[in-house]
């Protein structure tokens, strides 16, 4: 039984190790440890910088080849509003990872290893979501999903917005779409993968107060976790969804975002209430089933001249099985 114990906790310090290394393998990271990497080599810096410098720098660094097409074809010098609007909107499309980004590495992470992981009472469960982990920040399957759907991406905006403005949307807009698209699908595959987690820790055996499943605590701080990502998905989706309806080129693409948006934010929150549901009523009835055993072990007996002692354990017994069903 010790020899058990020793292996969960030696299984929960690896996969804690795991998770803090993994911090810099979402596929945002990489791109800004790259460029930090840069900005420490050019300028000579001590450390690296934060990470948000170097979200910075290459935000300017995507918008450079577009503006300086725009400049060398002077389309720039005839955009009117709706382009420029339509430029403001981009940079709103490269925020995306970068809320991604915090989302996942100051909530998600870190809600899974300090609280999840130590609650888990199995080391297969423990294999299961390390496996989860891998393919969550896999290089080979980000590479491949950003460059397929930022490629579908920059086909359909500028397909769509140049039938909006009844003009081709020009050479420079089309290079900065087309630019940033890549970096805007990146929190798609996030979606993807957080839509298969909640289902999956249903079937985890977790460390439950036994009495009062519902008010255990590694419910209420999964409970909150799996919140925090939704709100701040649903944060973006709504602000995005409020910003490019301002814009009369770019109303039809508020389908798009229903599609890739609103459906997966709703989705999430139904998955998240399934799962927790199914976690306290998987752990009630483990419990009742027990209680149930218990209280029929000692009906079996007459209960016409048994002590006053197991009559009281008997309502005892009914009573928590009462207090636990309710």
């Amino acid at each position: 039984m010790m020899e058990d114990e020793a292996a969960l906790q030696e299984k929960r310090a690896e996969l804690k190790r795991v998770i803090n290394e993994g911090m810099e393998k979402t596929f945002p990271a990489y791109f800004f440890n790259a460029v930090g990497r840069g900005l420490r080599k050019v300028f000579r810096l001590k450390k690296q910088p934060h990470w948000s410098v170097s979200a910075f720098v290459l935000g300017v660094l995507m918008y450079l080849p577009g503006i300086m097409v725009a400049v060398a074809t002077r389309e720039i010098f005839q955009w009117k509003e709706v382009r420029v609007l339509y430029v403001a909107l981009i940079a709103l499309a490269y925020l995306a990872p970068i809320v991604s980004h915090i989302n996942v590495v100051y909530n998600v992470l870190p809600g899974i290893r300090d609280e999840l992981v130590d609650s888990i009472q199995s080391i297969e469960d423990l294999d299961k979501l390390q496996s989860w982990m891998n393919a969550f920040w896999s290089l080979r399957k980000w590479l491949a999903f950003v460059v397929w759907c930022g490629l579908l991406y920059g086909i359909v905006s500028t397909i769509g917005f140049s039938l909006s403005l009844g003009s081709f949307l020009g050479f420079g807009l089309t290079t900065l779409t087309f630019s940033v698209g890549p970096f805007f699908v990146i929190p798609l595959l996030v979606i993807f993968y957080m839509l298969t987690l909640p289902s999956q820790l249903a079937d985890y055996h977790l460390n439950l107060y036994e009495s009062d499943p519902a008010n255990s605590e590694i419910i209420l701080r999964l409970n909150n976790t799996l919140n925090v990502y939704l709100y701040i998905l649903a944060g973006y989706v709504a602000i995005s969804t409020a910003l490019i309806s301002l814009n009369p080129a770019t109303t039809w693409f508020v389908f798009v975002i229903i599609l890739i948006g609103w459906i997966p934010t709703i989705l999430q929150f139904l998955i998240n209430q399934y799962a927790m549901r199914k976690i306290i009523i998987t752990a009630k009835w483990g419990i009742l089933n027990r209680l149930q055993a218990q209280i029929k072990e000692v009906q079996k007996n007459k209960l016409i001249d048994v002590a006053d002692t197991t009559l009281a354990r008997l309502n005892q017994l009914m009573d928590l099985h009462d207090r636990i069903s309710a």
